[in-house]
């Protein structure tokens, strides 16, 4: 998977649908990275199964090309926390997205997250004050809303860049707390 890239944003949101999936993009790409943030083995077809309302009938196209981007989130998002040098992506709309659009996907993609490490069980308590502080952050963007004062001019843009790249440290920083320590039972 070198040098591979997530599918966009909408090309999830699309499979999604396409599955009646219960979980929007950036919720499902956040509760995949905080399986992954604590080195959780994550069986893909078990994830797959968990994002959709009903099963996939044999034999529908549409369906199969959809699990094939799903796929490639699994994956790509996997080589990315199994990665010596990690980086990763956060699943969110374009830049070019009308903005409180993409306020409201990484308010998600926060919730997501907190929730997969709730389903976990993740005790954050025994980390490190930088991680607790971090948690709690996690918080506070997750419940991040659209505010008519809000123009998504300059200033806007900024703050939103700083969340999503402070988001990303966050995330960085509870894997390298509680990634080595692997959830095998999970």
């Amino acid at each position: 998977m070198k040098n591979e890239q997530l599918p966009s944003y909408q090309a999830v949101t699309d499979a999604l649908r396409k599955i009646k999936a219960l979980s929007e993009a950036s919720e499902a790409h956040a509760l995949l990275c905080a399986l992954f943030t604590v080195g959780a083995e994550v069986r893909i077809q078990a994830w797959m199964d968990s994002l959709m309302a009903e099963p996939i009938e044999s034999g529908d196209i549409m369906a199969q090309a959809a699990l094939k981007t799903l796929s490639q989130m699994y994956q790509v998002t996997k080589a990315q926390f199994l990665s010596h040098n990690i980086h990763f992506d956060l699943l969110l709309p374009i830049d070019e997205e009308v903005f409180y659009k993409r306020i409201d996907a990484l308010a998600m993609w926060c919730q997501g997250y907190l929730s997969g490490l709730g389903l976990i069980e993740l005790d954050y308590t025994k980390g490190s004050a930088e991680v607790q502080e971090a948690i709690s952050d996690l918080l506070d963007v997750s419940r991040l809303q659209y505010d008519d004062e809000v123009t998504g001019q300059e200033d806007e843009e900024k703050a939103y860049v700083e969340l999503v790249e402070y988001t990303k440290v966050a995330v960085l920083l509870i894997h390298s707390e509680f990634g080595l320590k692997s959830f095998n039972n999970f």
